[in-house]
């Protein structure tokens, strides 16, 4: 199977798109400017004690107070609050553990109001990020992740990821990892460190602790709210967690996030890190490789899947709700319960790439097509939790109802994904009336001319459908040569087949778009 990463960066954001043999599997997108992320590590003060729902709220510089459980605390969490104050002000050197004197450990059954006060400060880092209206989720049980490695203050232990099954490789990676691992610190060995050598784990676990002590070296000007340890670029942590894959090609148009993979895979044993392209080109990374084609069809509210059968997604604000039709899809030759079994199986894959696509997190309703056999009935479900298992988020299915009906919940990180299908006609803008063909070709020297005369622009992106760029390209004294004789000013002609026949922008040296 290849498994292949697109890395798509323009002014406004950084979309990821994981593609296994060309179809769209997983997306991601991060907004520029955004201050939170998952794994940051943050100073907070806590705001308020919450003894009914054993919480707290704390403030970590955002517009809303973080949320953090006891359960979230950890069983060190009195030792992690000693570090805390010390590191804050100023007496810890080192890595911070060295010789540190541990307290007693907590109860899970204990109460957070013995653990924590108002006003309090301690480090927590980001578990889930701000969702709709509530704070983000956060832990006080710090870590920080490497390629191969996960780095564990306040614990001892050496845990391997399950999905490394052979007992001879699970004990090579323990023995070394246990040699190589600074005292104080415990260690999870992640699925990509399966036959890794020791010199590249080794060399993992030491920039582990360079970033954990450049962080506790900040602690001691730190202030409330301030980010002390953050997530390495977005794209970087994007494919740190598909090392394992054995990707065959990552692909990017932005040359600065080339040369940061790049020095990232250096320093990888994976076969990925031959895989690494700079995309150069006028056209859209997403665009050159039919991405914006799957992300259009993937997350509308009906989405085809199969021989015309296809499934209706709607989203309530209490829960997720996905039902599968049959459409055109049937065969005459099969009886009603044959034919509904064979659009169940392939719709149960076809949820599981949903859900994992759009991130949909909480509960999930299925509305399979009505099936009578109870063993028709387990090949659905056991179809459907083979398809989940490749879903890295928490998650659990239900037993199918006798009506069908499944129940699945799954934990979310992040915002839910959506990518809006259904948008203003750009050429009408919602009335129904075009302007006149004969008006394109005046709105767009109008605006030329204004951006060089009256704002002394001398360099310009217009991106226009291909039609409009070849007609004014068309000739040995093309409209665009006229343009940089008369107002002084050169025009990049970029072709869009994306845009509507009518519809363009035209973007500054900075590549930020002039609204006129």
């Amino acid at each position: 199977m290849a498994n292949e990463l697109y890395i798509e960066v323009t002014p406004q954001d950084e979309k990821i798109a994981f593609l296994q043999d060309k179809r769209l599997t997983e997306f991601y997108q991060e907004k520029k400017g955004k201050n939170v992320v998952v794994g940051d590590i943050f100073v907070g003060t806590v705001r308020k004690i919450l003894p009914g729902n054993n919480a707290a709220f704390v403030n970590i510089g955002l517009d809303k107070d973080a949320f953090v459980h006891y359960s979230d605390l950890g069983p060190n969490i009195k030792s992690f609050a000693k570090f805390s104050r010390t590191g804050l002000q100023g007496g810890l050197t080192g890595n911070g553990l060295q010789n540190f004197q541990f307290e007693p450990e907590t109860l899970k059954t204990g109460n957070v109001s013995e653990v924590l006060k108002k006003n309090q400060q301690i480090l927590v880092q980001v578990l889930k990020e701000p969702i709709s209206s509530k704070g983000p989720r956060v832990t006080a049980e710090i870590t920080v992740a490497g390629s191969y490695c996960i780095l564990i203050p306040f614990y001892h232990h050496v845990n391997i990821s399950k999905k490394i099954i052979e007992r001879a490789e699970r004990n090579r990676l323990k023995a070394i990892v246990n040699d190589l691992k600074p005292d104080n610190f415990g260690v999870v060995i992640r699925t990509a460190a399966q036959n890794v050598g020791e010199d590249i784990l080794r060399k993992d676990l030491e920039e582990l602790l360079i970033r954990w002590n450049g962080m506790v070296k900040l602690l001691k000007n730190a202030k409330q709210g301030d980010k002390v340890l953050g997530e390495p670029s977005f794209a970087i942590s994007i494919v740190r967690d598909f090392l394992s894959y054995d990707l065959s090609g990552i692909y990017t148009n932005d040359p600065e996030n080339y040369n940061q993979l790049e020095k990232y895979l250096e320093n990888s044993e994976s076969v990925s890190r031959n895989a690494l392209k700079l995309q150069k080109g006028q056209v859209s990374l997403f665009e050159h490789f039919g991405i914006n084609k799957q992300l259009k069809t993937s997350f509308g509210k009906v989405v085809s899947f199969s021989g015309g059968a296809y499934l209706v997604i709607e989203h309530t604000e209490a829960l997720h709700v996905i039902d599968v039709n049959s459409g055109s899809n049937h065969n005459r030759e099969n009886s009603q319960e044959e034919n509904a079994l064979n659009i169940n199986l392939e719709a149960a894959k076809e949820i599981a790439r949903q859900v994992k696509l759009r991130d949909m997190g909480g509960i999930i309703v299925i509305d399979f097509i009505d099936t009578k056999d109870s063993n028709n009935k387990k090949k659905i479900m056991n179809e459907l939790v083979d398809a989940m298992k490749l879903d890295k988020a928490s998650h659990n299915v239900l037993p199918m109802s006798k009506f069908c009906l499944v129940q699945l919940t799954r934990e979310r990180v992040r915002p839910e994904t959506n990518i809006v299908t259904e948008e203003k006609c750009p050429m009408c803008k919602g009335t129904g009336y075009v302007t006149s063909s004969q008006n394109i070709e005046d709105d767009i020297e109008a605006s030329i001319k204004y951006l060089a005369h009256s704002l002394n622009f001398k360099h310009v992106k217009l991106v226009t459908h291909p039609f409009i760029a070849a007609y004014f390209k068309k000739g040995l004294i093309s409209k665009r040569f006229k343009w940089r004789l008369d107002y002084k000013i050169n025009v990049n002609l970029v072709p869009d087949p994306a845009l509507h026949y009518g519809e363009f922008h035209i973007f500054d040296e900075q590549d930020e778009e002039i609204k006129l």
